[in-house]
């Protein structure tokens, strides 16, 4: 059995894994799709159909990318780092292709979106899912709805370096937390409309919106100053646990416990667990956290909804485009300190219920994209990738709409 961990110990694990792959350029992304049946698209695809689609990606994809499954049998296509953006880009449209293939030849399609309208149910009944699934429970009924009926597109970028320019951690940090609710409110693709007429709420990103509502330490925005691993350090250590595994000794998987109500990871590594911390119990409660931006070796966006076909494209773009073009980076760094604070909680879900109809968050939207698209350029990716971008912008962004602006809201509740 491995040796318990000190308060210092777990907290030099987190920190030295926060932010680990210091370099830039590389890209990849994990897009999920909601699976809708042919025949009846108000019906979920029952877990006996996930599983014969399932099977169908025993063989592998052909750029190697990986298909699983979210708790409400959302699938998610993710991929390797690749080692530019034309490549990632690339690379997921081919296997994105056959993975459609395969799921019309089972009377399938994958529809995205940010917000699912279909009542929700858990169709991947996996241990860890079920426990998430108690746990959100103590905040009344939105946890299966967040669990089952969201969906995103989620960006991983190299951490950066030690250094202070464009290429250092800290300015990657900067740019994606300060800049996260203009680009949330950009894709924003989950409008929802619900209650009485006299006091319904809207949101153009319901999704986030849900997101941010729903313990709100686990899933809010992070401080975008200062050495981003102290700040990740933290955050992870004050964040309540889950759940707690407990050992099994008949062969069958770790099972779930759960965590005892309000217990932190601090808290626990302190004694007030059952039981003293692993290192395997540290590495479970990080997979656990959901801020917009994550600190998981390398960066990861999760602010984003999933987009329609492939729109997909337009987000990893213009985020690789403010990350890792160097004269983007600049331009971004400088647009946030004259125009963009440390954007508070509020600001979030500012940015999550109004979207680009918040001047201020569209007036920064239309900066981002028009900064991205030069720096798409001198990343010297296809004319077919900037005119995607460039065909949303015109339609949207540019506009001060979102996705969510050109569909009609939908009768989904948010908690």
């Amino acid at each position: 059995m491995k040796a318990a961990l000190s308060e210092a110990e777990a907290a030099g694990l987190i920190f030295r894994n926060s932010l680990c792959r210091d370099r830039v350029g590389r890209t990849g992304v994990e897009l999920e799709w909601f699976v809708v049946p042919d025949a009846n698209p108000t019906r979920r695809a029952t877990g006996e159909e996930l599983a014969s689609l399932a099977r169908r990606f025993d063989t592998p994809l052909p750029s190697s990318g990986s298909v699983s499954w979210e708790p409400g049998g959302q699938l998610e296509l993710s991929s390797a780092p690749h080692e530019s953006l034309q490549s990632c880009v690339d690379a997921v449209a081919a296997d994105l292709a056959v993975v459609q293939e395969r799921a019309r030849t089972e009377g399938m399609s994958l529809v995205g979106g940010g917000l699912d309208p279909r009542p929700p149910g858990f169709t991947v009944s996996l241990p860890r899912y079920q426990a998430l699934r108690r746990y959100y429970a103590r905040w009344g009924n939105g946890g299966d709805t967040l669990l089952c009926n969201t969906a995103s597109v989620q960006i991983n970028l190299d951490a950066g370096d030690a250094s202070h320019g464009w290429r250092g951690r800290s300015r990657r940090w900067l740019v994606a937390n300060a800049l996260g609710p203009a680009l949330m409110a950009m894709f924003a693709n989950s409008p929802v409309g619900h209650g009485p007429e006299h006091e319904k709420e809207t949101a153009s990103s319901g999704r986030q919106l849900l997101r941010l509502r729903t313990d709100r330490l686990r899933s809010g925005p992070l401080p975008h100053h200062g050495d981003p691993r102290r700040t990740w350090t933290r955050y992870a250590l004050d964040t309540n646990v889950v759940a707690i595994h407990r050992p099994v000794t008949d062969g069958t998987p770790l099972a779930w416990s759960p965590a005892p109500d309000g217990l932190s990871l601090r808290q626990w590594l302190r004694g007030a667990g059952p039981r003293d911390v692993r290192p395997e119990d540290v590495h479970h409660h990080l997979k656990s956290l959901v801020p917009p931006v994550r600190a998981c070796g390398h960066l990861e966006f999760r602010m984003i909804d999933a987009q329609h076909a492939d729109d997909w494209v337009v987000p990893v773009a213009v985020v690789a485009a403010l990350m890792d073009d160097e004269t983007t980076s600049d331009a971004a760094a400088s647009l946030i300190t004259d125009r963009v604070p440390q954007p508070t909680w509020q600001d979030w879900i500012v940015a999550a219920r109004e979207g680009m109809a918040h001047p201020g968050t569209a007036d920064v939207a239309e900066r981002v994209v028009r900064l991205a698209l030069a720096g798409l350029r001198r990343l010297e990716v296809s004319p077919a990738v900037i005119e995607t971008v460039g065909l949303f912008a015109e339609r949207h962004t540019l506009r001060g709409l979102a996705p969510a602006h050109l569909r009609c809201p939908r009768r989904t509740a948010v908690a």
